[in-house]
């Protein structure tokens, strides 16, 4: 059977065609309409003002405030600082009050300010009390929009709520039982609301027995009890279990992402607020302080070979393997840093029999890979010293240092690649910040060392 071609469309692409080219305006709001919010999003970042302006005035408002929600914060707020406040009301007005309250804290105060009085006052209030809450804590994450049943409410009732109020809300599969004083008393699936039939009460079918969250508890703890207990909507309760929002799973999947590039960017030792639009001298002056950090460090490095200066002024050929050595140090010892990171994450390295587990077993793996590679480098270093005749001093002799240096740097590297994060997360650090750059610099000079030392007492000293 022939296969049928399929051709991936660039969808921003031909957002940005339209915006451009589309002279029949009548029909370019139908037709922006056929994509999805990501893909105009995507496409928002790539036009100059004038065009921005043009998709603003195209797009039903629902749906311009759907394209701000799929917005980074820090982009959506560069934009609206450009646009008419009372669109922005607008937009804040139909827009999740979470998202909303992400966007205003990357405003001046006077914008904020000036913003907030123009928009509803149910909406208003709701993002003021989001508001309140600290940054990273689940109150200022989660959703203040979801439905919720009176015990004693009738199922049928219950499901015309639902009805009427579906497409306020960011989640309608799990509902909340709550009663005159807005205590949480329980979980209503959808599921079961479909299937239940009047005259039964909405207490009848709610689970008594549900996870919740407190308002000032960390996100990132929050998530990993939505990841642990696979909830779709996890509840946000006060100090007098009052429901005061939910998280979803969708808000979990976002503040991961976010996460995961805050922490990439920390293994380059780079800033993670990178804009494609941002000047040159803007990068430069972003970077420079991480920069000038890994000068000094990296003149300890200098400092090193300085020392060595004699070992490596008489044995010439150890210049050549230099960046293996430092190489394959770097290499496992990111590996190591990776894997540990990884278990910190993950929570397994939190009692000190894991974490004394963990550094053997690091420490046994440097030492299999180091006994074999090192071996492999011996060889390779006596064949090119031999058929190439560089050095003067023998080439078992120097391809020994070769070897073993292999050895002890890979075993080395492992152990401090694991063993750094481990003690930094104990001193409340976080341990992405000792990877990359800073990782491999310890690794280069304790590399060095092991490198000239062994050259200096094995061929300087014994067969000199």
């Amino acid at each position: 059977m022939a296969k049928i071609p399929l051709v991936k469309r660039n969808k921003p692409k031909e957002i940005l065609s339209l915006i451009r080219h589309e002279t029949r305006l009548k029909i370019l709001p139908g037709k922006l309409d056929r994509y999805h919010p990501y893909d105009l999003s995507e496409a928002l970042t790539q036009l100059n003002e004038e065009e921005r302006e043009k998709l603003y005035l195209n797009l039903k408002l629902e749906k311009l405030s759907d394209v701000f929600e799929n917005l980074d914060e820090e982009k959506a707020a560069i934009y609206i600082q450009s646009m008419d406040k009372t669109l922005v009301a607008q937009i804040f007005d139909t827009m999740e009050p979470d998202d909303a309250v992400d966007i205003l804290q990357e405003l001046s105060e006077d914008e904020a300010i000036e913003i907030l009085a123009l928009m509803e006052d149910k909406k208003r209030e709701r993002v003021k009390r989001l508001d309140r809450y600290k940054h990273s804590s689940a109150g200022s994450e989660m959703n203040s929009m979801f439905i919720s049943f009176h015990p004693d409410m009738d199922v049928k009732e219950a499901m015309k709520k639902l009805v009427a109020y579906a497409d306020e809300v960011e989640v309608i599969e799990t509902m909340f039982v709550v009663d005159d004083q807005h205590n949480l008393l329980g979980i209503v699936d959808l599921k079961e609301l479909i299937v239940a039939k009047s005259p039964k009460k909405v207490k009848s079918i709610m689970r008594e027995k549900f996870y919740s969250v407190h308002v000032e508890d960390d996100i990132q703890e929050v998530v990993k009890d939505i990841q642990k207990y696979d909830t779709l909507a996890m509840p946000v309760l006060n100090d007098l279990n009052q429901i005061e929002g939910v998280i979803t799973m969708y808000d979990a999947l976002d503040i991961i992402d976010e996460e995961a590039h805050d922490d990439l960017s920390k293994l380059a030792a780079v800033s993670s607020e990178y804009d494609m639009r941002e000047s040159a001298f803007k990068g430069a002056k972003r970077r420079f302080p991480w920069l000038a950090l890994l000068l000094i460090l990296n003149i300890l490095v200098s400092s090193v070979l300085a020392s060595f200066e004699r070992t490596l002024e008489a044995v010439l050929a150890l210049a050549l393997f230099q960046p293996l050595i430092l190489g394959m140090a770097g290499n496992i010892g990111t590996q190591s840093l990776a894997v540990t990171i990884l278990g910190i994450s993950r929570e397994t390295l939190r009692t000190k029999l894991n974490i004394m587990r963990h550094l053997t077993q690091e420490f046994l793996v440097g030492l299999l890979n180091g006994a074999i590679l090192g071996v492999l480098a011996f060889g390779m270093a006596y064949f090119v010293l031999t058929f190439s005749g560089i050095g003067t001093q023998p080439p078992h002799l120097v391809a020994m240092v070769v070897g073993f240096s292999i050895f002890s740097a890979l075993v080395i590297s492992a152990f401090l690649g694991s063993l750094i994060p481990i003690i930094l997360n104990a001193l409340k650090i976080d341990p992405a910040v000792a990877s990359g750059p800073f990782i491999t610099t310890i690794n280069d000079i304790t590399a060095l060392i092991v490198y000239f030392g062994l050259a200096t007492i094995l061929i300087l000293q014994i067969y000199a």
